[in-house]
Protein backbone atom coordinates (compact mmCIF):
# COMPACT_ATOMS: atom_id res chain seq x y z
CA UNK A 1 0.00 0.00 0.00
CA UNK A 2 1.36 3.14 -0.35
CA UNK A 3 2.40 5.93 1.58
CA UNK A 4 1.06 8.65 -0.09
CA UNK A 5 -2.27 9.99 1.99
CA UNK A 6 -5.55 8.37 1.10
CA UNK A 7 -7.53 11.56 2.07
CA UNK A 8 -8.29 12.41 -1.22
CA UNK A 9 -10.03 8.98 -2.06
CA UNK A 10 -11.91 8.82 1.17
CA UNK A 11 -13.44 12.26 1.42
CA UNK A 12 -16.64 13.39 1.94
CA UNK A 13 -18.84 12.83 -1.29
CA UNK A 14 -20.73 15.82 -0.76
CA UNK A 15 -18.56 18.26 -3.35
CA UNK A 16 -20.49 21.23 -3.15
CA UNK A 17 -18.95 24.37 -1.98
CA UNK A 18 -20.34 25.97 1.15
CA UNK A 19 -22.45 28.75 -0.59
CA UNK A 20 -26.06 29.88 -0.58
CA UNK A 21 -26.03 28.32 -3.99
CA UNK A 22 -25.07 24.50 -2.63
CA UNK A 23 -28.56 24.97 -0.35
CA UNK A 24 -30.73 22.50 -2.21
CA UNK A 25 -27.91 19.95 -1.76
CA UNK A 26 -27.02 20.94 1.98
CA UNK A 27 -31.51 20.80 2.27
CA UNK A 28 -31.39 17.20 0.25
CA UNK A 29 -29.01 15.76 2.09
CA UNK A 30 -30.57 16.98 5.71
CA UNK A 31 -33.64 15.46 4.57
CA UNK A 32 -32.07 12.41 3.58
CA UNK A 33 -30.09 11.41 7.00
CA UNK A 34 -33.44 12.43 8.65
CA UNK A 35 -35.11 10.05 6.91
CA UNK A 36 -32.26 7.18 7.27
CA UNK A 37 -32.02 8.21 11.39
CA UNK A 38 -35.62 7.42 11.28
CA UNK A 39 -35.25 4.95 9.59
CA UNK A 40 -37.68 5.20 6.74
CA UNK A 41 -36.09 2.65 4.31
CA UNK A 42 -38.51 2.63 1.95
CA UNK A 43 -38.66 6.33 1.31
CA UNK A 44 -35.05 6.31 0.97
CA UNK A 45 -35.24 3.28 -1.95
CA UNK A 46 -38.25 5.47 -3.67
CA UNK A 47 -35.25 9.11 -3.21
CA UNK A 48 -32.12 6.91 -4.38
CA UNK A 49 -34.40 5.40 -7.41
CA UNK A 50 -35.65 8.80 -8.72
CA UNK A 51 -32.31 10.37 -8.53
CA UNK A 52 -30.76 7.23 -10.43
CA UNK A 53 -33.55 6.91 -12.99
CA UNK A 54 -33.94 10.77 -13.87
CA UNK A 55 -30.65 11.53 -13.02
CA UNK A 56 -31.24 14.53 -11.25
CA UNK A 57 -28.72 17.11 -10.75
CA UNK A 58 -27.75 20.11 -8.76
CA UNK A 59 -26.55 23.34 -10.21
CA UNK A 60 -23.19 23.15 -10.73
CA UNK A 61 -23.75 19.50 -12.31
CA UNK A 62 -23.56 17.45 -9.26
CA UNK A 63 -25.45 14.77 -8.95
CA UNK A 64 -28.48 14.09 -6.77
CA UNK A 65 -27.74 10.02 -6.56
CA UNK A 66 -24.06 11.40 -5.34
CA UNK A 67 -25.21 13.80 -2.48
CA UNK A 68 -27.88 11.06 -1.45
CA UNK A 69 -24.92 8.77 -0.77
CA UNK A 70 -22.83 11.42 0.64
CA UNK A 71 -25.07 11.98 3.59
CA UNK A 72 -25.23 8.29 4.74
CA UNK A 73 -22.09 7.56 4.64
CA UNK A 74 -20.75 8.09 8.50
CA UNK A 75 -22.19 8.68 11.58
CA UNK A 76 -21.21 12.63 10.98
CA UNK A 77 -18.27 12.79 12.27
CA UNK A 78 -14.90 10.64 11.30
CA UNK A 79 -13.65 10.97 14.91
CA UNK A 80 -17.36 9.55 16.21
CA UNK A 81 -16.16 6.48 18.58
CA UNK A 82 -16.10 3.11 17.14
CA UNK A 83 -19.42 2.38 18.82
CA UNK A 84 -20.98 5.16 17.34
CA UNK A 85 -20.22 3.67 13.88
CA UNK A 86 -20.99 -0.09 14.48
CA UNK A 87 -24.68 1.48 15.41
CA UNK A 88 -24.58 3.22 12.11
CA UNK A 89 -23.63 0.47 10.44
CA UNK A 90 -25.98 -1.73 12.08
CA UNK A 91 -29.17 0.74 10.45
CA UNK A 92 -27.67 0.24 7.00
CA UNK A 93 -27.98 -3.52 7.78
CA UNK A 94 -31.19 -3.37 8.88
CA UNK A 95 -32.04 -1.39 5.85
CA UNK A 96 -30.62 -4.38 4.17
CA UNK A 97 -33.12 -6.78 5.46
CA UNK A 98 -36.29 -4.59 5.33
CA UNK A 99 -35.22 -4.07 1.05
CA UNK A 100 -33.27 -7.52 0.52
CA UNK A 101 -33.99 -6.94 -3.40
CA UNK A 102 -32.46 -3.06 -3.16
CA UNK A 103 -28.81 -2.31 -4.04
CA UNK A 104 -28.99 0.90 -2.39
CA UNK A 105 -28.25 0.24 1.17
CA UNK A 106 -25.24 -2.03 0.26
CA UNK A 107 -23.86 0.72 -2.05
CA UNK A 108 -24.41 2.62 0.92
CA UNK A 109 -22.64 -0.07 3.85
CA UNK A 110 -19.73 -0.54 1.40
CA UNK A 111 -19.20 3.39 1.05
CA UNK A 112 -19.82 3.69 5.14
CA UNK A 113 -16.93 0.76 5.42
CA UNK A 114 -14.68 2.25 3.73
CA UNK A 115 -15.03 6.07 5.21
CA UNK A 116 -14.64 3.17 8.46
CA UNK A 117 -11.82 2.15 7.20
CA UNK A 118 -9.98 5.45 6.78
CA UNK A 119 -10.90 5.69 10.32
CA UNK A 120 -8.75 2.92 11.79
CA UNK A 121 -5.84 4.37 8.99
CA UNK A 122 -5.83 7.66 10.14
CA UNK A 123 -4.45 11.16 8.89
CA UNK A 124 -1.00 10.30 8.84
CA UNK A 125 1.76 8.73 6.68
CA UNK A 126 1.77 5.23 5.79
CA UNK A 127 5.16 4.82 7.39
CA UNK A 128 3.10 6.55 10.53
CA UNK A 129 0.34 3.84 11.17
CA UNK A 130 0.08 1.48 13.39
CA UNK A 131 -0.11 -2.44 12.43
CA UNK A 132 -3.57 -2.31 13.98
CA UNK A 133 -4.18 0.27 12.15
CA UNK A 134 -3.22 -1.00 9.33
CA UNK A 135 -5.23 -4.55 9.90
CA UNK A 136 -8.24 -2.75 10.76
CA UNK A 137 -7.75 -0.73 7.26
CA UNK A 138 -7.62 -3.91 5.04
CA UNK A 139 -10.20 -6.04 7.07
CA UNK A 140 -12.56 -2.84 6.65
CA UNK A 141 -11.84 -2.48 2.82
CA UNK A 142 -12.26 -6.08 2.33
CA UNK A 143 -15.75 -5.81 4.43
CA UNK A 144 -16.63 -2.69 1.80
CA UNK A 145 -15.41 -4.75 -1.24
CA UNK A 146 -17.39 -7.96 -0.29
CA UNK A 147 -20.67 -6.20 0.24
CA UNK A 148 -20.33 -4.53 -3.38
CA UNK A 149 -20.11 -7.86 -4.74
CA UNK A 150 -23.31 -8.77 -2.84
CA UNK A 151 -25.05 -5.75 -4.51
CA UNK A 152 -23.80 -5.94 -7.74
CA UNK A 153 -25.50 -10.10 -7.31
CA UNK A 154 -28.90 -7.53 -7.03
CA UNK A 155 -28.40 -4.38 -9.15
CA UNK A 156 -25.56 -3.14 -11.28
CA UNK A 157 -26.70 -0.22 -12.61
CA UNK A 158 -26.23 2.23 -9.97
CA UNK A 159 -23.13 4.16 -10.84
CA UNK A 160 -22.10 4.94 -7.41
CA UNK A 161 -21.11 1.29 -7.12
CA UNK A 162 -18.24 1.80 -9.33
CA UNK A 163 -16.87 4.77 -7.80
CA UNK A 164 -17.16 2.66 -4.80
CA UNK A 165 -15.22 -0.02 -6.34
CA UNK A 166 -12.92 2.56 -7.78
CA UNK A 167 -11.76 3.40 -3.46
CA UNK A 168 -11.58 -0.63 -2.98
CA UNK A 169 -8.96 -0.51 -6.38
CA UNK A 170 -7.15 2.09 -4.74
CA UNK A 171 -6.88 1.28 -1.63
CA UNK A 172 -6.04 -2.56 -2.43
CA UNK A 173 -3.53 -1.66 -5.23
CA UNK A 174 -5.31 -3.16 -8.26
CA UNK A 175 -2.94 -3.14 -11.49
CA UNK A 176 -4.22 -0.54 -14.05
CA UNK A 177 -5.53 -3.18 -16.61
CA UNK A 178 -8.11 -4.16 -14.08
CA UNK A 179 -8.64 -0.42 -13.07
CA UNK A 180 -8.96 0.54 -16.46
CA UNK A 181 -11.55 -2.69 -16.98
CA UNK A 182 -13.65 -0.77 -14.14
CA UNK A 183 -13.99 2.68 -15.56
CA UNK A 184 -15.18 1.28 -18.99
CA UNK A 185 -17.76 -0.62 -16.92
CA UNK A 186 -18.85 2.53 -15.22
CA UNK A 187 -18.68 4.31 -18.38
CA UNK A 188 -21.24 1.52 -20.13
CA UNK A 189 -23.72 2.25 -17.10
CA UNK A 190 -23.51 5.89 -17.32
CA UNK A 191 -21.10 8.04 -19.38
CA UNK A 192 -21.73 11.06 -17.59
CA UNK A 193 -21.36 10.39 -13.92
CA UNK A 194 -18.13 12.26 -14.11
CA UNK A 195 -17.25 10.98 -10.55
CA UNK A 196 -15.75 7.94 -12.24
CA UNK A 197 -13.26 9.77 -13.83
CA UNK A 198 -11.70 11.98 -11.37
CA UNK A 199 -11.13 8.64 -9.40
CA UNK A 200 -9.65 7.08 -12.31
CA UNK A 201 -7.67 10.50 -12.61
CA UNK A 202 -6.26 10.29 -8.77
CA UNK A 203 -5.82 6.77 -9.21
CA UNK A 204 -3.09 7.87 -12.16
CA UNK A 205 -0.96 10.02 -10.66
CA UNK A 206 2.66 9.35 -9.47
CA UNK A 207 1.87 9.31 -6.01
CA UNK A 208 -0.45 6.12 -6.50
CA UNK A 209 -0.27 4.01 -9.36
CA UNK A 210 0.08 6.12 -12.93
CA UNK A 211 3.54 8.00 -13.54
CA UNK A 212 3.63 11.64 -15.00
CA UNK A 213 1.40 12.64 -17.77
CA UNK A 214 -1.00 9.63 -17.52
CA UNK A 215 -4.04 11.90 -15.41
CA UNK A 216 -3.68 14.44 -18.27
CA UNK A 217 -3.78 11.56 -20.95
CA UNK A 218 -6.80 10.10 -19.63
CA UNK A 219 -8.66 13.52 -18.52
CA UNK A 220 -8.82 14.21 -22.55
CA UNK A 221 -9.15 10.78 -23.73
CA UNK A 222 -12.56 10.39 -21.75
CA UNK A 223 -13.65 13.84 -22.01
CA UNK A 224 -13.51 13.08 -26.28
CA UNK A 225 -15.01 9.93 -25.43
CA UNK A 226 -17.97 11.04 -24.15
CA UNK A 227 -17.88 14.20 -26.88
CA UNK A 228 -19.51 17.58 -27.02
CA UNK A 229 -20.14 19.86 -24.36
CA UNK A 230 -20.69 17.03 -21.62
CA UNK A 231 -17.55 15.67 -22.34
CA UNK A 232 -15.55 19.55 -22.07
CA UNK A 233 -17.75 19.83 -18.94
CA UNK A 234 -16.31 16.46 -17.45
CA UNK A 235 -13.10 17.70 -18.41
CA UNK A 236 -13.56 20.77 -16.23
CA UNK A 237 -14.52 18.54 -13.38
CA UNK A 238 -11.77 16.27 -13.38
CA UNK A 239 -8.82 18.94 -13.55
CA UNK A 240 -11.05 20.72 -10.61
CA UNK A 241 -10.82 17.31 -8.55
CA UNK A 242 -6.65 17.26 -9.34
CA UNK A 243 -5.55 20.73 -9.28
CA UNK A 244 -7.87 22.61 -6.69
CA UNK A 245 -7.09 24.16 -4.60
CA UNK A 246 -3.35 23.39 -4.09
CA UNK A 247 -0.12 25.94 -4.62
CA UNK A 248 1.02 23.21 -7.15
CA UNK A 249 -0.98 21.09 -9.25
CA UNK A 250 -1.05 17.98 -9.10
CA UNK A 251 -1.36 17.22 -12.88
CA UNK A 252 0.37 20.04 -14.69
CA UNK A 253 -0.34 19.02 -17.89
CA UNK A 254 -3.90 19.79 -18.04
CA UNK A 255 -4.91 21.93 -20.72
CA UNK A 256 -5.57 25.49 -19.34
CA UNK A 257 -7.92 26.11 -22.79
CA UNK A 258 -10.21 23.37 -22.34
CA UNK A 259 -10.50 23.61 -18.56
CA UNK A 260 -12.25 26.88 -19.32
CA UNK A 261 -13.76 26.21 -22.47
CA UNK A 262 -14.89 22.83 -19.88
CA UNK A 263 -16.21 25.01 -17.23
CA UNK A 264 -17.66 27.41 -20.09
CA UNK A 265 -20.07 24.48 -20.90
CA UNK A 266 -20.52 23.36 -17.44
CA UNK A 267 -22.25 26.89 -16.52
CA UNK A 268 -24.39 26.15 -19.90
CA UNK A 269 -25.54 22.91 -19.00
CA UNK A 270 -26.33 23.22 -15.48
CA UNK A 271 -25.26 26.68 -14.43
CA UNK A 272 -21.92 27.30 -12.76
CA UNK A 273 -21.84 27.66 -8.39
CA UNK A 274 -19.79 30.03 -6.46
CA UNK A 275 -17.53 27.43 -5.95
CA UNK A 276 -16.86 26.60 -9.21
CA UNK A 277 -16.16 30.68 -9.85
CA UNK A 278 -13.72 30.66 -6.85
CA UNK A 279 -11.93 27.28 -7.73
CA UNK A 280 -11.78 28.71 -11.01
CA UNK A 281 -10.07 32.04 -9.88
CA UNK A 282 -8.06 29.99 -7.98
CA UNK A 283 -6.28 27.98 -10.77
CA UNK A 284 -6.55 31.24 -13.04
CA UNK A 285 -4.16 33.21 -10.77
CA UNK A 286 -1.75 30.08 -10.31
CA UNK A 287 -1.53 29.86 -13.79
CA UNK A 288 -0.88 33.74 -14.69
CA UNK A 289 -3.55 34.26 -16.38
CA UNK A 290 -4.91 37.99 -15.12
CA UNK A 291 -7.55 38.57 -17.05
CA UNK A 292 -9.76 35.90 -17.11
CA UNK A 293 -8.65 35.83 -13.30
CA UNK A 294 -9.67 39.14 -12.81
CA UNK A 295 -13.27 38.56 -14.99
CA UNK A 296 -13.92 35.70 -12.61
CA UNK A 297 -12.98 37.92 -9.43
CA UNK A 298 -15.47 40.45 -10.60
CA UNK A 299 -18.43 37.72 -10.70
CA UNK A 300 -17.30 36.70 -7.25
CA UNK A 301 -17.30 39.60 -5.52
CA UNK A 302 -16.94 39.14 -1.85
CA UNK A 303 -18.88 36.06 -1.89
CA UNK A 304 -15.41 33.73 -1.78
CA UNK A 305 -15.08 30.49 -0.53
CA UNK A 306 -13.46 29.07 2.33
CA UNK A 307 -12.96 25.37 1.23
CA UNK A 308 -11.31 27.51 -2.01
CA UNK A 309 -8.85 29.49 -0.40
CA UNK A 310 -8.37 28.70 2.95
CA UNK A 311 -9.11 32.30 4.59
CA UNK A 312 -10.65 35.74 3.21
CA UNK A 313 -6.65 37.27 3.62
CA UNK A 314 -5.31 34.76 0.90
CA UNK A 315 -8.64 35.40 -1.21
CA UNK A 316 -7.81 38.91 -0.92
CA UNK A 317 -4.35 39.15 -1.01
CA UNK A 318 -4.61 36.86 -4.55
CA UNK A 319 -7.07 39.77 -5.79
CA UNK A 320 -4.31 42.14 -4.61
CA UNK A 321 -1.51 40.17 -6.61
CA UNK A 322 -3.08 40.97 -10.07
CA UNK A 323 -3.51 44.90 -9.59
CA UNK A 324 -0.32 44.73 -9.04
CA UNK A 325 1.00 42.37 -12.29
CA UNK A 326 2.36 39.86 -9.74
Amino acid sequence: MSTAVFQNALSSTNEEGADADSQPASVFQTTVRNLFNEEKFAKLDEIADAARSQKSRFPGGSWKLHSFYGAIQGPGSLTATDAVWDAHMQRLQSWIDSKPDSSTPRVALAEAYLRFAWKARGNGQGDKVTTDGWKLFRERVQKAEDVLEEAKSVSIKDPQWYQAMQTVALAQGWDQKRADQLVVEANSVEPSYYYFYSSHANYLLPKWYGKAGDSETFAQTIADRVGGSEGDAIYFQVALSLNCCKAKPQAPGVSWDRVKQGFASLERLYDGTNYERNALAFMAVREGDQEFAQQLFARIGDNWNQRVWGSKDKFESSKASLSLGR
